[in-house]
């Protein structure tokens, strides 16, 4: 902690203290109430989910809203409100843009993502400095609050996803899938797992940059393993309805959005016991859960019991997680502030 400390007050608390009187030397007023808001992401997020998030929640945004990508974060339009869909996304513009230190400021953190440039000392620091952090499960807030976030300023909101994209459909096929890019949080090793030691069941695995993957070119060998590599957003509704049980294996989520999106489209999630997984599925009811640590094997056998259930309205006991709600809620959030 101590090193942590030192590299961050060496090379860059200056930064933000500079930041600090700009903003009282610039002229724009400092904001008394919300009326505009600005989303704000990066150019290359979005094809991805974070400019999904963006774009759905200014969409439905009761408030003057718009969405705003800038892979440096520089030049923000001026408005009441912003809205920072990542951590470090915040810490840079706030460097690049000092006079948001006078507007009203929510930041979503979905999960742990410290690095040598922005580690947890640096990321608490600046989060200290918003007016609202919204993490996606109550593990998140309990972690943060230990970590040094005040308590007051984090709202726990789960996130949403589209209920009119992500339609309904029947179970019928026994076919397995998942969706998330490479990474070692991901449980890669679990994928291939079960696609080797169930042949008996299609797997599709919607992603990007999995060919990073060290058994990568074993895996797409499989026989029964489909891989929709880095694939336009649009088109992830069509893929969810040729998908029964949708399993999310991660060590470590904030979400995982893409097991609201499945269980919108009435796949069976079968999903490890993080993020809002044990907060939206209810074991043998609606999906069913295991351990972060769980041997393929365990997940194996709930992929067959979940196969059999064709008949559970998934989509029916997710249907309050709407971009719709969510947005009103951040509305009411920042007219709140």
């Amino acid at each position: 902690m101590f090193k942590e400390l030192l590299i961050f007050n060496f090379l860059y608390k200056w930064k933000y203290i500079l930041a600090f009187l700009k903003s009282k030397l610039n002229k724009i007023p400092v904001t008394k109430s919300v009326n505009t808001i600005t989303y704000v992401a990066r150019e290359v997020d979005q094809q991805w989910i974070f400019g999904a998030k963006v774009r759905r929640l200014s969409q439905f945004s009761t408030l003057n809203a718009k969405a705003y990508y800038h892979n440096k974060l520089r030049n923000l339009p001026v408005s009441d409100g912003y809205f920072f869909i990542f951590p470090q996304y915040f810490c840079r513009a706030l460097r690049h843009n000092p006079f948001i230190l006078k507007k009203k400021i929510i930041v979503m953190f979905t999960h742990t993502n410290w690095t040598s440039s922005y580690s947890k000392t640096h990321i608490i620091w600046c989060l200290n400095i918003v007016d609202k952090v919204i993490c996606l499960n109550s593990e998140v807030k309990k972690q943060l609050i230990t970590d040094g976030l005040e308590a007051s300023k984090i709202e726990v909101l789960h996130i949403a996803s589209s209920a009119s994209t992500f339609t309904s459909h029947m179970r019928n096929s026994q076919t397995v899938g998942f969706c998330s890019a490479f990474g070692d949080r991901k449980n890669p090793e679990m994928v291939y797992q079960l696609v080797k030691n169930m042949p008996h069941m299609h797997f599709f695995l919607i992603g990007k940059n999995w060919e990073k993957y060290e058994k990568y070119e074993k895996l797409i060998r499989f026989s029964n393993f489909t891989y929709y590599n880095n694939q336009p957003y649009e088109n992830y509704p069509d893929y969810y309805h040729q998908i029964d049980v949708f399993v999310s294996p991660s060590t470590l989520e904030g979400g995982p959005v893409p097991v609201l999106e499945a269980m919108l489209s009435n796949c069976i999630p079968v999903a490890s016991k993080t993020g809002f997984c044990p907060d939206i599925i209810s074991h043998g009811e609606n999906g069913f859960l295991f351990d972060v640590d769980a041997d393929y094997s365990t997940v194996m056998r709930l992929i067959e019991q979940a196969a059999k259930d064709t008949k559970t309205n998934v989509r029916a006991t997710v249907m309050e997680h709407t971009w719709e709600n969510c947005s009103k809620k951040i509305d009411q959030l920042f007219t709140e502030l």
